[in-house]
């Protein structure tokens, strides 16, 4: 926008996971401000079905909430030579034990402008047992859920997190409405 000065991003604190960020700002009646920001690596998840139509779920302990909660398979790009297709299917393979031979984008995800983190959500079938190690400290338990049934834990609020529900029933959606296929 015409008259902000945007200052150099600075570091705060890195993490693993995490980066918090933050810059100067000069706004245009000359008011200044600071803009925080968290990053993290890309991440990717997978929407994954078998040959019944049934989509991989996993049932994930999670430290922060000491309980186990739904998720789709996925994770961090955090591995050298990493592109968001690889890192799906290894993370696939380390949470469920399934390697995809088919596997397609459906979108890219970019959730705010003080989160910097891109998400990438992938659609596979034509599964096939190929396991990798589970990551330290990662517990996961595989499940199939037909689609039907997704969406309504969804909705229900069964599946806590927001983005993996919204995932599930936008894909729903585009199947139905014939906006995706292979």
């Amino acid at each position: 926008m015409k008259g902000i000065k945007l200052g150099k991003i600075r570091n705060r604190y890195k993490g693993r996971i995490f980066a918090v960020k933050e810059r100067n700002v000069t706004l245009p009646d000359g008011k200044k401000t600071v803009f925080e920001y968290c990053e993290r690596p890309p991440s990717v998840s997978t929407l994954a079905f078998n040959k019944k139509n049934e989509l991989l779920m996993i049932r994930e302990f999670r430290y922060g909430s000491g309980k186990n909660v739904w998720f789709l398979p996925g994770g961090r790009m955090d591995k050298y030579g990493d592109t968001p297709r690889k890192a799906a299917q290894r993370e696939l393979r380390e949470e469920t034990g399934f390697r995809a031979k088919r596997i397609k984008l459906l979108h890219k995800k970019s959730p705010s402008n003080t989160l910097l983190w891109d998400i990438y959500i992938y659609v596979a079938k034509e599964l096939v047992h190929d396991p990798l190690p589970q990551e330290l400290g990662e517990f996961t338990k595989p499940q199939f859920v037909p689609l039907k049934r997704a969406v309504k834990m969804a909705l229900s609020g069964e599946i806590e997190n927001e983005f993996i529900s919204y995932n599930i029933i936008r894909f729903d959606y585009m199947k139905r409405n014939k906006q995706f296929s292979w």
